[in-house]
């Protein structure tokens, strides 16, 4: 009988940051597997950080005043690094998420045109469609010992993504092959990333992302390069797009008079499976550990859920309209992006002149120009001077006035200004429907000797998996 864990604490595990070296070349050696390894102590004490990496100034800005600057006031003027292209480049090519001016300002036009007829009700069937099949999967598991959460959410959110954008669930066999291929290139893109900054050559390091990259490219471009072939023999409706993928595929810029070409939608679709899929089964897996850590707050969240559905049957699922009543649901999965953000780190780069960083304290920093900053919500949104408890699990902080002064701009998992993820609304909705379906029918527990080994790369995931016992919920 596996035994079930009581948690006797309210601060869930996570990776301590390290002590401060001042040894650059150590502190890249602990960066090499996860990025948490860049990190030290003390960089969740103060406002601003400043180091020479090898001849690169870097800044890591945990100042409020400064994250606003850096991403809504300033933000032509702080434009994303170009060792985010260059890490993702092999995968998502020219997308949204890693260019800058104006071709970024002619794509977010479009990908929001997209996202604006694909309106979130529409998609709801095919999140409530994934969400079923995820509940039955885990019936035919009933029996196992405990389920590893981790790989059931990175099922569950692919296939909202499949449905959602393609119009078909994701078969076993095409999963397992794009799962592993999604893994390898995160394992790689992170010692990517060390390798570049000792200096190593773009084209010479990129070369170990390319394989893997072109086994998601070539499989999202079949499926392109099917349904444009749909459309040349039945052009689809303005009006009524099947997808996200028509939408994508019939929107065009009013300002240019642009539409993505086939060679731009592989790399919108493959970001948007990387950002719709990775990010989204990072935090749900990350949630469900969560509410199985504090059993008092997962059956707050059960009894919101019976609430809204206690005359229905009890197979049916929720509807979209149900999700806004689940405000406390809404704030589990909210604390949990505070606590364990998919993404762990922007960077962007000083273009145009240099500057000046100044925080609260009066300190003033020279910001010279190819400076790169570093923001991260990991350090951002577990800082002492930002959040009262800032390693608890406190959902209630989300619902309560006194506290919300700090989410204006200490809270960033989707990030902010112009450049905040288009997709937000869409991976709450998604969240949502799959955590209250999921409380609403099984008691969540821990299991002993089981605790997620966190590491950070393209996106935090666990590498030993998030295993928890699933029971039948009364």
């Amino acid at each position: 009988m596996t035994e079930r864990l009581s948690p006797k604490r309210s601060i869930p595990p996570w990776p301590k940051p390290l002590p401060y070296t001042s040894n650059i070349l150590r502190r890249l050696a602990r960066g090499w597997k996860s990025w948490f390894g860049l990190l030290n102590e003390w960089d969740f004490r103060i406002p601003l950080g400043e180091l020479n990496l090898l001849g690169l100034p870097v800044f890591l800005v945990n100042s409020p005043p400064l994250i606003r600057k850096v991403l809504v006031e300033e933000v032509d003027q702080f434009p994303k690094h170009p060792y985010t292209l260059w890490i993702l480049e092999p995968l998502i090519g020219r997308a949204i998420f890693s260019v800058n001016g104006e071709e970024w300002q002619w794509q977010r036009r479009l990908i929001d045109q997209a996202f604006q007829v694909a309106e979130l009700k529409r998609v709801f069937p095919a999140m409530s469609d994934a969400t079923k099949a995820l509940l039955d999967r885990l019936e035919l598991q009933k029996d196992n010992p405990y389920i590893d959460i981790d790989k059931e959410m990175t099922l569950v959110t692919a296939d909202v993504i499949m449905r959602t954008i393609l119009s078909r669930p994701l078969g076993g066999g095409e999963a397992i092959k794009i799962f592993e291929a999604f893994a390898r290139y995160q394992r790689r893109a992170g010692r990517a990333l060390v390798l570049r900054f000792l200096r190593l050559p773009k084209t010479w390091v990129q070369k170990s992302l390319q394989k893997d990259a072109n086994i998601i490219r070539e499989w999202i471009l079949k499926a392109i390069e099917d349904r444009l072939e749909q459309h040349s023999r039945n052009p689809p409706s303005h009006l009524n797009p099947v997808d996200l993928l028509d939408c994508l595929i019939t929107s065009q810029d009013q300002q240019t008079h642009r539409s993505f070409s086939k060679e731009e939608l592989v790399d919108q679709i493959c970001f948007l499976f990387l950002a719709g899929h990775e990010t989204s089964a990072s935090s749900l897996g990350m949630a469900s550990w969560l509410l199985a850590f504090s059993p008092k707050d997962q059956q707050r969240v059960r009894e919101e859920v019976k609430e809204i559905s206690k005359d229905r049957q009890p197979n049916e699922m929720l509807r979209a309209d149900d999700l806004r009543h689940l405000k406390y649901c809404v704030a589990v999965f909210n604390e949990t992006l505070r606590l364990y953000p998919p993404v762990g780190f922007f960077i962007r780069e000083r273009s145009q002149s240099e500057t000046t960083l100044s925080v609260p304290n009066g300190e003033k920093r020279r910001c010279p120009l190819g400076a790169l900053l570093t923001l991260s919500p990991w350090v951002i949104q577990r800082h002492e001077n930002h959040w009262p408890d800032p390693q608890a699990f406190r959902p209630d902080r989300f619902l309560e006035d006194k506290e919300r002064t700090w989410m204006r701009d200490a809270f960033l998992p989707f990030g902010l200004g112009p450049r905040k993820c288009p997709g937000a609304a869409f991976a709450q909705q998604e969240a949502i429907l799959v955590l209250a379906e999921l409380v609403r029918r099984y008691n969540l527990s821990l299991i002993s000797g089981h605790t997620p080994e966190l590491m950070s790369r393209l996106t935090l995931r666990s590498v030993n998996g998030i295993n928890l016992l699933l029971q039948k919920a009364d």
